[in-house]
């Protein structure tokens, strides 16, 4: 099981990576709204291939509902809901 600060730099390590497709440029974005909820959502997760799940996940749903409703209630949707 990884510490929370283990955690803290795996998403860290993730969401700084290069972009490499669309979604991945909603990672600043992300990033900013991660560190204002404390990154309290990762408690949950217990691994890296979590973290990254978790990740992707939120980044599609970005993808798919951008049109929908602004960018910072998706994020803060998914960081408060899953």
């Amino acid at each position: 099981m990884l510490t929370f600060h283990e955690k803290q730099e795996l998403f860290n390590s993730l969401i700084s990576q290069s972009e490499k497709s669309y979604a991945d440029s909603f990672n600043s974005e992300i990033d900013i709204h991660a560190s204002n909820s404390d990154y309290n959502f990762l408690s949950g997760l217990k691994n890296k291939e979590e973290i990254k799940t978790w990740l992707e996940k939120l980044k599609s749903r970005i993808v798919m509902r951008e049109d929908e409703a602004e960018l910072q209630d998706i994020i803060d949707d998914y960081i408060l809901l899953g």
